[in-house]
C-alpha cells in the first residue's frame, strides 16, 4: 500500500472515532439531563455546559436536540428489529409457538437489559412519550409479517377471529413485559418470560386459576 494512501486511512479513522466519541458524549449528557428535568425543558446550552463543548461542536455533530434523542432511540429500535423470529415463524404446532416465543422474549429482554437505564430515561415521565408509539410499531411490524408466515406453517383457521385485534393483543403484552423489566429490573427474565408464555398460550384466566388451585 502506498505510504500516502496509510497515511490517509489512519487519520481518517481516527477522525471517524473522534466523531463517535463526541457523539456518544453528546447522547450520554442528554440521558444524565433527562435524569433531572423533562426532554421539553432541556436547551443546548444545558448539554453544551454539562458535556464541557462550545456550542459549534455540538451543532458540527447534531442539528438539535431532537437528533440527538432520535439517534439514541434508534439504535435501541435496531436492535429490536435484528431480534429473529424465524424459528417463531416455522412453527408446526401451539408447543413449538410456546417454545419459540419464549427465544424471540429472552432476546428481547436482553435488549432491555443492555440498555436498562437508557429505556428507563426514555420511557419515564422525563422522556420521550413518542417513544412508546415507536417501540409499539416495531412489535407491530414484526408480528404482522411473522403472523403471516405462521399461518403458512400451521394452515390456521382463523373461525371469524379478527386477525387485526390478535395482533394489537400479542402486542400490548409485549409492550406490557418490556415497560415491567425496564420498571422490575429486579424480577429474573425466566420468570418474566415463563409468566408471559403461560399468559399467551393458557390464557390469564386459566393461568391465574391454576396458580390458586396450586397454592391451596
Amino acid at each position: 500500500m502506498h505510504k500516502s494512501v496509510a497515511f490517509w486511512g489512519r487519520n481518517l479513522a481516527s477522525y471517524s472515532n473522534k466523531i463517535n466519541v463526541t457523539n456518544e458524549k453528546i447522547e450520554n449528557t442528554l440521558l444524565q439531563l433527562l435524569d433531572k428535568m423533562p426532554f421539553n425543558k432541556v436547551s443546548v446550552n444545558n448539554i453544551c455546559e454539562l458535556a464541557a463543548i462550545n456550542r459549534s461542536t455540538f451543532y458540527r455533530h447534531y442539528v438539535d436536540k431532537y437528533q440527538v434523542l432520535d439517534d439514541i432511540e434508534q439504535k435501541i429500535l435496531q436492535q429490536l428489529r435484528a431480534i429473529s423470529s424465524s424459528e417463531f415463524e416455522q412453527s408446526t404446532s401451539v408447543s413449538d409457538l410456546a417454545v419459540n416465543l419464549e427465544a424471540i422474549i429472552q432476546q428481547m429482554l436482553a435488549v432491555v437489559e443492555a440498555n436498562q437505564s437508557t429505556l428507563f430515561l426514555l420511557l419515564n415521565q422525563n422522556g420521550d412519550a413518542n417513544f412508546q408509539n415507536q417501540l409499539k410499531q416495531v412489535f407491530v411490524e414484526r408480528m404482522r409479517d411473522s403472523w403471516q408466515r405462521v399461518n403458512q406453517h400451521l394452515k390456521v383457521d382463523n373461525h371469524g377471529i379478527d386477525t387485526g385485534l390478535s395482533i394489537e393483543f400479542i402486542v400490548s403484552a409485549d409492550m406490557t413485559i418490556l415497560n415491567y423489566a425496564v420498571n422490575n429490573p429486579q424480577i429474573s427474565h425466566q420468570q418474566i418470560t415463563e409468566t408471559f408464555t403461560k399468559l399467551l398460550i393458557k390464557g390469564p384466566l386459566n393461568t391465574l386459576y391454576q396458580s390458586v388451585s396450586t397454592e391451596d
